[in-house]
């Protein structure tokens, strides 16, 4: 069964759960939380029938996992292709554990994962999860605002174009200023690579870093970016803002014996003291030349330069890397840290790469930091630093003296650490 109420207020959701009783306590908990109700529906086709049918996509999706035509698992896949990015709660019964796999689930269709409630629902707790959800309409705009091009009418470039963006100085970085978890201290950013394309615009790495890796192209962007970040830290440093930088080396660099001579050479040519900077290894696969790759970081730590363990307890960022090579700083992935306020299961894991962190005296850092309770409970769990959408978004290098000007202004005094990466 479906229906249409005809209120409405700033959030619109469709409700689906197949027990009479849950459903109706479900959709008057929405109301009571300030959410129109779009519709509802007792079983999974209904649900996306009434969802493609709305003038509009709903701005959420309150369902049950049990439903009595498909199982959780099937209606967020079908979810996923009828509205991309959909927001998602998940209303049950069921373990904490299996919510919290749930939700992994829905994020990794591509789904806005808000989080998960025990049923009765409470309409305090609902409002809560989706405070931080915007309408469906300003959603889509933010993104196309917000995100560098790299979608179905974007060229895919081939390497020939790669290189002549190098040669041609088509590249450069956009930072995202990095803040210690207690007191809010400016401590640094991360910088995101994009290709200024003079014909399709501003190009994120997916666009061209699968294209420049498969033709040995890497090392030669990793050069291109520790130029351009030297020219940034030269121009930082004149208008009275000292910013260590941490470059980012991918697993295929490290395959080059000669990688840590270029490194210190560039280094010392720029005039920039080894100590300020840290190079940040972004581990998507396993290192093949094991013996290369200690060589090259041990002499980069020995000479003074910092090291970052990237994506930490994702992939091949684990604790057997972390045990192979004198990292000095540890970021959390941000599939840990996203919605950790409201998976138990994943605190658990939070808290104890917090710890594991201190107990070898390595910096943490939480990345992805979007809600004010992820940012509460980082804090709570001893994580040292943390960046993301709550804290600012990624600026060009020439907006940054003036973002940490007004910070300063505020109360919050400049720092260290700035990150260089050259994934998306």
């Amino acid at each position: 069964m479906t229906r249409f109420p005809d209120t409405a207020f700033a959030l619109r959701a469709v409700v689906i759960d197949d027990c009479p009783a849950d459903l109706e306590a479900t959709v008057a908990q929405c109301r009571a939380a300030g959410i129109i109700v779009n519709g509802w529906s007792d079983c999974g086709a209904g649900a996306l029938e009434l969802i493609e049918s709305l003038p509009l996509p709903p701005d959420l999706v309150v369902t049950e996992l049990d439903l009595p035509d498909m199982d959780g698992t099937d209606l967020l896949q079908a979810l996923s292709m009828l509205e991309p990015g959909l927001p998602v709660v998940l209303v049950s019964r069921h373990s904490a554990r299996l919510h919290d796999a749930a939700l992994t689930l829905a994020a990794t269709l591509g789904l806005e994962a808000l989080g998960a409630l025990n049923k009765p629902l409470e309409a305090q707790a609902l409002q809560d999860l989706v405070q931080g959800c915007a309408p469906a309409a300003a959603r889509s705009a933010a993104l196309l605002a917000l995100r560098p091009r790299c979608d179905a009418n974007v060229p895919r470039p081939d390497a020939g174009e790669v290189l002549g963006a190098v040669q041609q100085h088509q590249f450069e970085l956009y930072y995202q200023p990095k803040t210690a978890l207690h007191d809010g201290v400016l401590r640094g950013a991360e910088a995101l690579l994009r290709w200024r394309h003079p014909h399709h615009g501003l190009l994120s790495p997916a666009c061209f870093l699968p294209q420049a890796e498969a033709a040995n192209l890497v090392d030669i962007l990793t050069v291109e970016v520790v130029r351009i970040a030297l020219k940034d830290w030269r121009r930082w440093h004149a208008d009275g803002l000292s910013l260590p930088i941490s470059i980012n080396l991918s697993p295929l660099s490290l395959a080059d014996p000669h990688l840590a001579e270029q490194l210190i050479k560039a280094v010392n040519d720029a005039g920039v003291p080894p100590r300020a900077i840290t190079f940040e290894i972004i581990e998507h696969e396993e290192i093949a030349d094991l013996a290369t790759a200690l060589r090259i970081l041990i002499k980069l730590r020995m000479h003074g330069f910092g090291l970052a363990l990237d994506d930490y307890g994702a992939g091949y960022a684990s604790l057997l890397q972390l045990s192979r090579f004198p990292f000095t700083e540890l970021k959390l992935d941000r599939r840990l840290v996203h919605n950790a306020s409201k998976r138990p299961h994943m605190q658990a894991l939070l808290r104890h790469a917090i710890a594991t962190a201190h107990e070898i005296g390595v910096t943490s850092v939480a990345e992805g930091i979007e809600l004010e309770q992820d940012r509460l409970l980082l804090r709570e769990l001893g994580c040292d630093l943390a960046q993301g959408y709550l804290i600012a978004r990624p600026m060009p290098a020439a907006a940054l003296p003036l973002w940490s000007g007004k910070s300063a202004a505020a109360g919050k005094v400049a720092g260290t650490g700035a990150v260089i990466q050259l994934r998306p």
